[in-house]
């Protein structure tokens, strides 16, 4: 993660603006934890040429005496990383007492892949209407695989999910380099990230070489659940392939396929295909077996769209005692949790300052990290919550929260 440590801390006067040659860098707000005294965040955005800004927060922590540590924020992470080293970079050299850092900036330039790695946002519009022959790979690693099929396969568009940043970056690189038009690249959990696609809109999903998760099988990507949600994306006759090189997670693919009326399976051992991954190559050399399973979507489903409400109600109806008597606090619901984590207060306002709620929320098995500015406008931090049932479900247990006025007719 990049940072710099720094004996004492100068800040800029805000808010401050500079330019670089790929962009201009703009911090804003600066935002201090009422309840942990030692956190602080600041709030920047990067305006790329010719394309939209991006915000994100630098996190400010004074973990021991006389010593600050400035890294980027892990709840609102910004890709290409080299975005945020930028932005410490020009900070840490305003700092008289720095200790060290880790912020030597490359030849790459963010500009060369900030184009290829998309938001949420992006895909929405996207896919409502779209026609076009549609496949996704989940957890693309080194991505061989991804950019085989996007080459080879120019009338479809493809979907890479991939949560390892480094992973993400050199993919960004790779689809720069080869000018390639129908690639999408996102930073998302597949689980969260199936609930957006519509009903029957997927020919293929490929899964390869997925974490086997031995000792904590729960935490695999397969599971009953996702067979649904994946037959419910699947056109009919659409497929579903794993390929591994873990005996185990083989096997306890093939009972969950087993076990569901949805798909038909088959199997192979050894398969050749036409690409190696990186892991793949691996196993091979140390003559591991490769187990292939291929799941076929049995019908297609009925197109049914939900629509939920992420906006909140007036700043007016707020409730102060929320705000001027904060603490932390977990609320546990049947099929969802809300986690009230930090309030910050904007540090250098001489009038109403804005503030700054740090939450978690969502279905247990893969939660989602946000931030609320509260200001004129009460409103998500740089995207709303993915529209799914639990995150909705969160959402409306926060406004009864902290709005006045809200608590008939919700059953919290």
């Amino acid at each position: 993660m990049p940072h710099f440590k720094s004996h004492t801390l100068t800040l800029p006067a805000l808010p401050f603006e500079t330019t670089t040659q790929e962009g201009k860098f703009c911090f804003l707000e600066h935002y201090i934890s009422a309840y942990f005294k030692n956190r602080s965040l600041l709030h920047t955005r990067y305006i790329p040429h010719n394309l939209p800004p991006k915000d994100f927060f630098l996190s400010i922590k004074s973990p021991k005496k006389d010593q600050y540590l400035i890294k980027c924020d892990k709840s609102s992470k910004i890709a290409p990383i080299e975005i945020a080293k930028t932005a410490l970079l020009f900070l840490a050299n305003q700092q008289n007492s720095l200790i060290s850092h880790n912020l030597t900036p490359k030849n790459i330039t963010p500009n060369f892949k900030l184009p290829f790695i998309k938001e949420i946002a992006d895909i929405k519009e996207m896919l409502e209407d779209s026609t076009q022959a549609l496949w996704l790979e989940i957890g693309f690693g080194s991505g061989r695989h991804l950019l085989h099929n996007a080459k080879n396969n120019p009338d479809i568009l493809h979907i890479g999910l991939e949560i390892h940043h480094p992973s993400l970056e050199q993919v960004a690189r790779q689809i720069g380099l080869c000018k390639l038009k129908n690639l999408l690249i996102f930073n998302y959990d597949a689980r969260i990230f199936l609930e957006l696609l519509p009903t029957n809109s997927l020919e293929r999903i490929f899964i390869h070489f997925p974490i086997p998760w031995d000792k904590n099988p729960h935490r695999r990507i397969f599971s009953p659940s996702f067979l649904t949600q994946t037959h419910r994306i699947l056109k009919e006759r659409g497929t579903l392939e794993l390929r591994t090189d873990s005996k185990e997670y083989f096997e306890y693919s093939q009972t969950l396929a087993k076990d569901s009326p949805l798909f038909t399976a088959k199997e192979a051992i050894n398969q050749q295909n036409p690409i190696t991954s990186k892991y793949e190559a691996r196993w091979k050399r140390q003559q591991k077996n490769i187990y292939d399973l291929v799941l076929t979507a049995k019908k297609t489903q009925k197109k049914h769209k939900k629509t939920y409400d992420f906006t909140f109600p007036s700043a007016d109806s707020i409730k102060q005692a929320m705000l001027t008597q904060f603490a932390p606090h977990k609320f546990l619901k049947k099929d969802f949790f809300l986690n009230l984590e930090d309030l910050l207060v904007e540090s250098n306002s001489t009038q109403k300052p804005k503030k700054v709620l740090k939450i978690s929320f969502g279905a247990f098995n893969y939660p989602q990290n946000h931030y609320i500015i509260i200001d004129n406008k009460v409103q998500y931090f740089k995207e709303k919550p993915l529209p799914t049932e639990a995150n909705y479900q969160s959402h409306r247990l926060l406004c009864t929260l902290l709005f006045k006025g809200l608590n008939n007719g919700c059953n919290y």
